[in-house]
């Protein structure tokens, strides 16, 4: 397969995440039929591309001021504290990953009422022999291209086990501005960070996770270096380094935050970025609610990845290393 092939390939994969979102999350809510007691907290466990799902329901969570504390779980294992009392969602896209099922089996072993998120493998095995909920994802995703998948089902299963964090009009509005997003704004983009050794994302409150985000993708897609500054924190701490005039070659992605305090930060970045004489790329996600914006801007961080492996003569599919760690996982008997 061609280079040219490779990015078309992912970039109809990207395209597919209204499609995604809205089945899914129909699908889970229809599938997971079973009752649960308002939990102590919610635990989300997972890793990777499948992982970030965790990020985007605290997100959420947080912008609408939920009652119930969430808490997203990267690691083997669970927090010390987890019990009977708290709700544990795994997930997984392959089903397979060793630190996610770790989550699940501990958390069950300690009373919780665990929720599963995944396309088949040893935890869709697990849960089911469990007689646990589980919501399954389509297949032939690559995991940091089957968002929609994820978010939607993990939103679905939540909703029906009690925890109302979205509903149908937040799903239909997020589609809708996942729709709105086009090629055409993420390879603009790519044209305007190319040939840059070193990417700088910043973004605030609730927006530090889409950078986050765009970190993540410029890493797996593209195999470019990239730092996520995550404001206000960062105004303690990063933010002092571009003092400085740094010799790299450098560009900024700022995702710009929406009211409060995130309006002192775009101006503040303003004056410590431009400055540095670097591309500097501006995203304001758009869309009505939280989850809308925050997917739709995670949309543009695929596309704009995509094309920039594209021009920097890297296949965005590839990600062998990772593999590799999940192989020597196995050997040393972590399955």
């Amino acid at each position: 397969m061609s280079l040219k092939e490779a990015a078309e390939e992912m970039l109809k994969l990207y395209d597919s995440w209204p499609e995604q979102l809205l089945n899914s999350y129909r699908q889970a809510l229809s599938a997971v039929r079973q009752s649960a007691p308002r939990p102590r907290s919610v635990v989300l466990c997972g890793m990777g591309g499948s992982g970030v799902t965790g990020d985007y329901v605290w997100a959420v969570g947080n912008a609408k001021g939920f009652k119930v504390p969430i808490y997203v779980h990267k690691a083997d294992g669970v927090p010390p504290w987890v019990s009977a009392e708290d709700l544990v969602v795994a997930i997984s896209y392959s089903g397979n990953t060793y630190e996610t099922l770790s989550c699940a089996r501990e958390a069950r072993a300690r009373g919780s009422l665990v929720a599963s998120v995944t396309s088949g493998g040893k935890l869709a095995a697990w849960a089911e022999q469990s007689s646990l909920p589980l919501a399954r994802v389509a297949t032939g995703y690559y995991p940091r291209t089957a968002l929609g998948e994820l978010a939607g089902a993990t939103f679905g299963v939540l909703k029906a086990l009690g925890i109302d964090l979205v509903d149908d009009k937040d799903i239909d509005a997020a589609a809708q501005a996942l729709r709105s997003t086009s090629r055409g704004e993420g390879e603009a983009m790519a044209n305007a960070l190319k040939g840059r050794q070193l990417y700088i994302v910043a973004g605030c409150g609730i927006y530090s996770i889409v950078a986050q985000r765009w970190r993540q993708e410029l890493s797996e897609n593209a195999k470019v270096i990239a730092k996520t500054e995550a404001y206000p924190e960062s105004a303690h701490n990063d933010l002092v380094v571009w003092q400085v005039i740094q010799k790299a070659n450098k560009g900024f992605i700022v995702v710009e935050g929406q009211g409060g305090i995130c309006l002192v930060i775009n101006e503040l970045l303003r004056s410590a970025y431009d400055p540095q004489g670097d591309v500097v790329v501006r995203v304001n996600p758009r869309g009505e609610g939280p989850l809308a914006q925050l997917l739709q801007g995670s949309l543009l961080a695929g596309y704009t990845s995509v094309y920039l492996a594209y021009l920097n003569g890297t296949d965005p599919r590839s990600t062998t290393i990772t593999g590799t760690y999940k192989e020597l996982l196995e050997k040393q008997g972590f399955s």
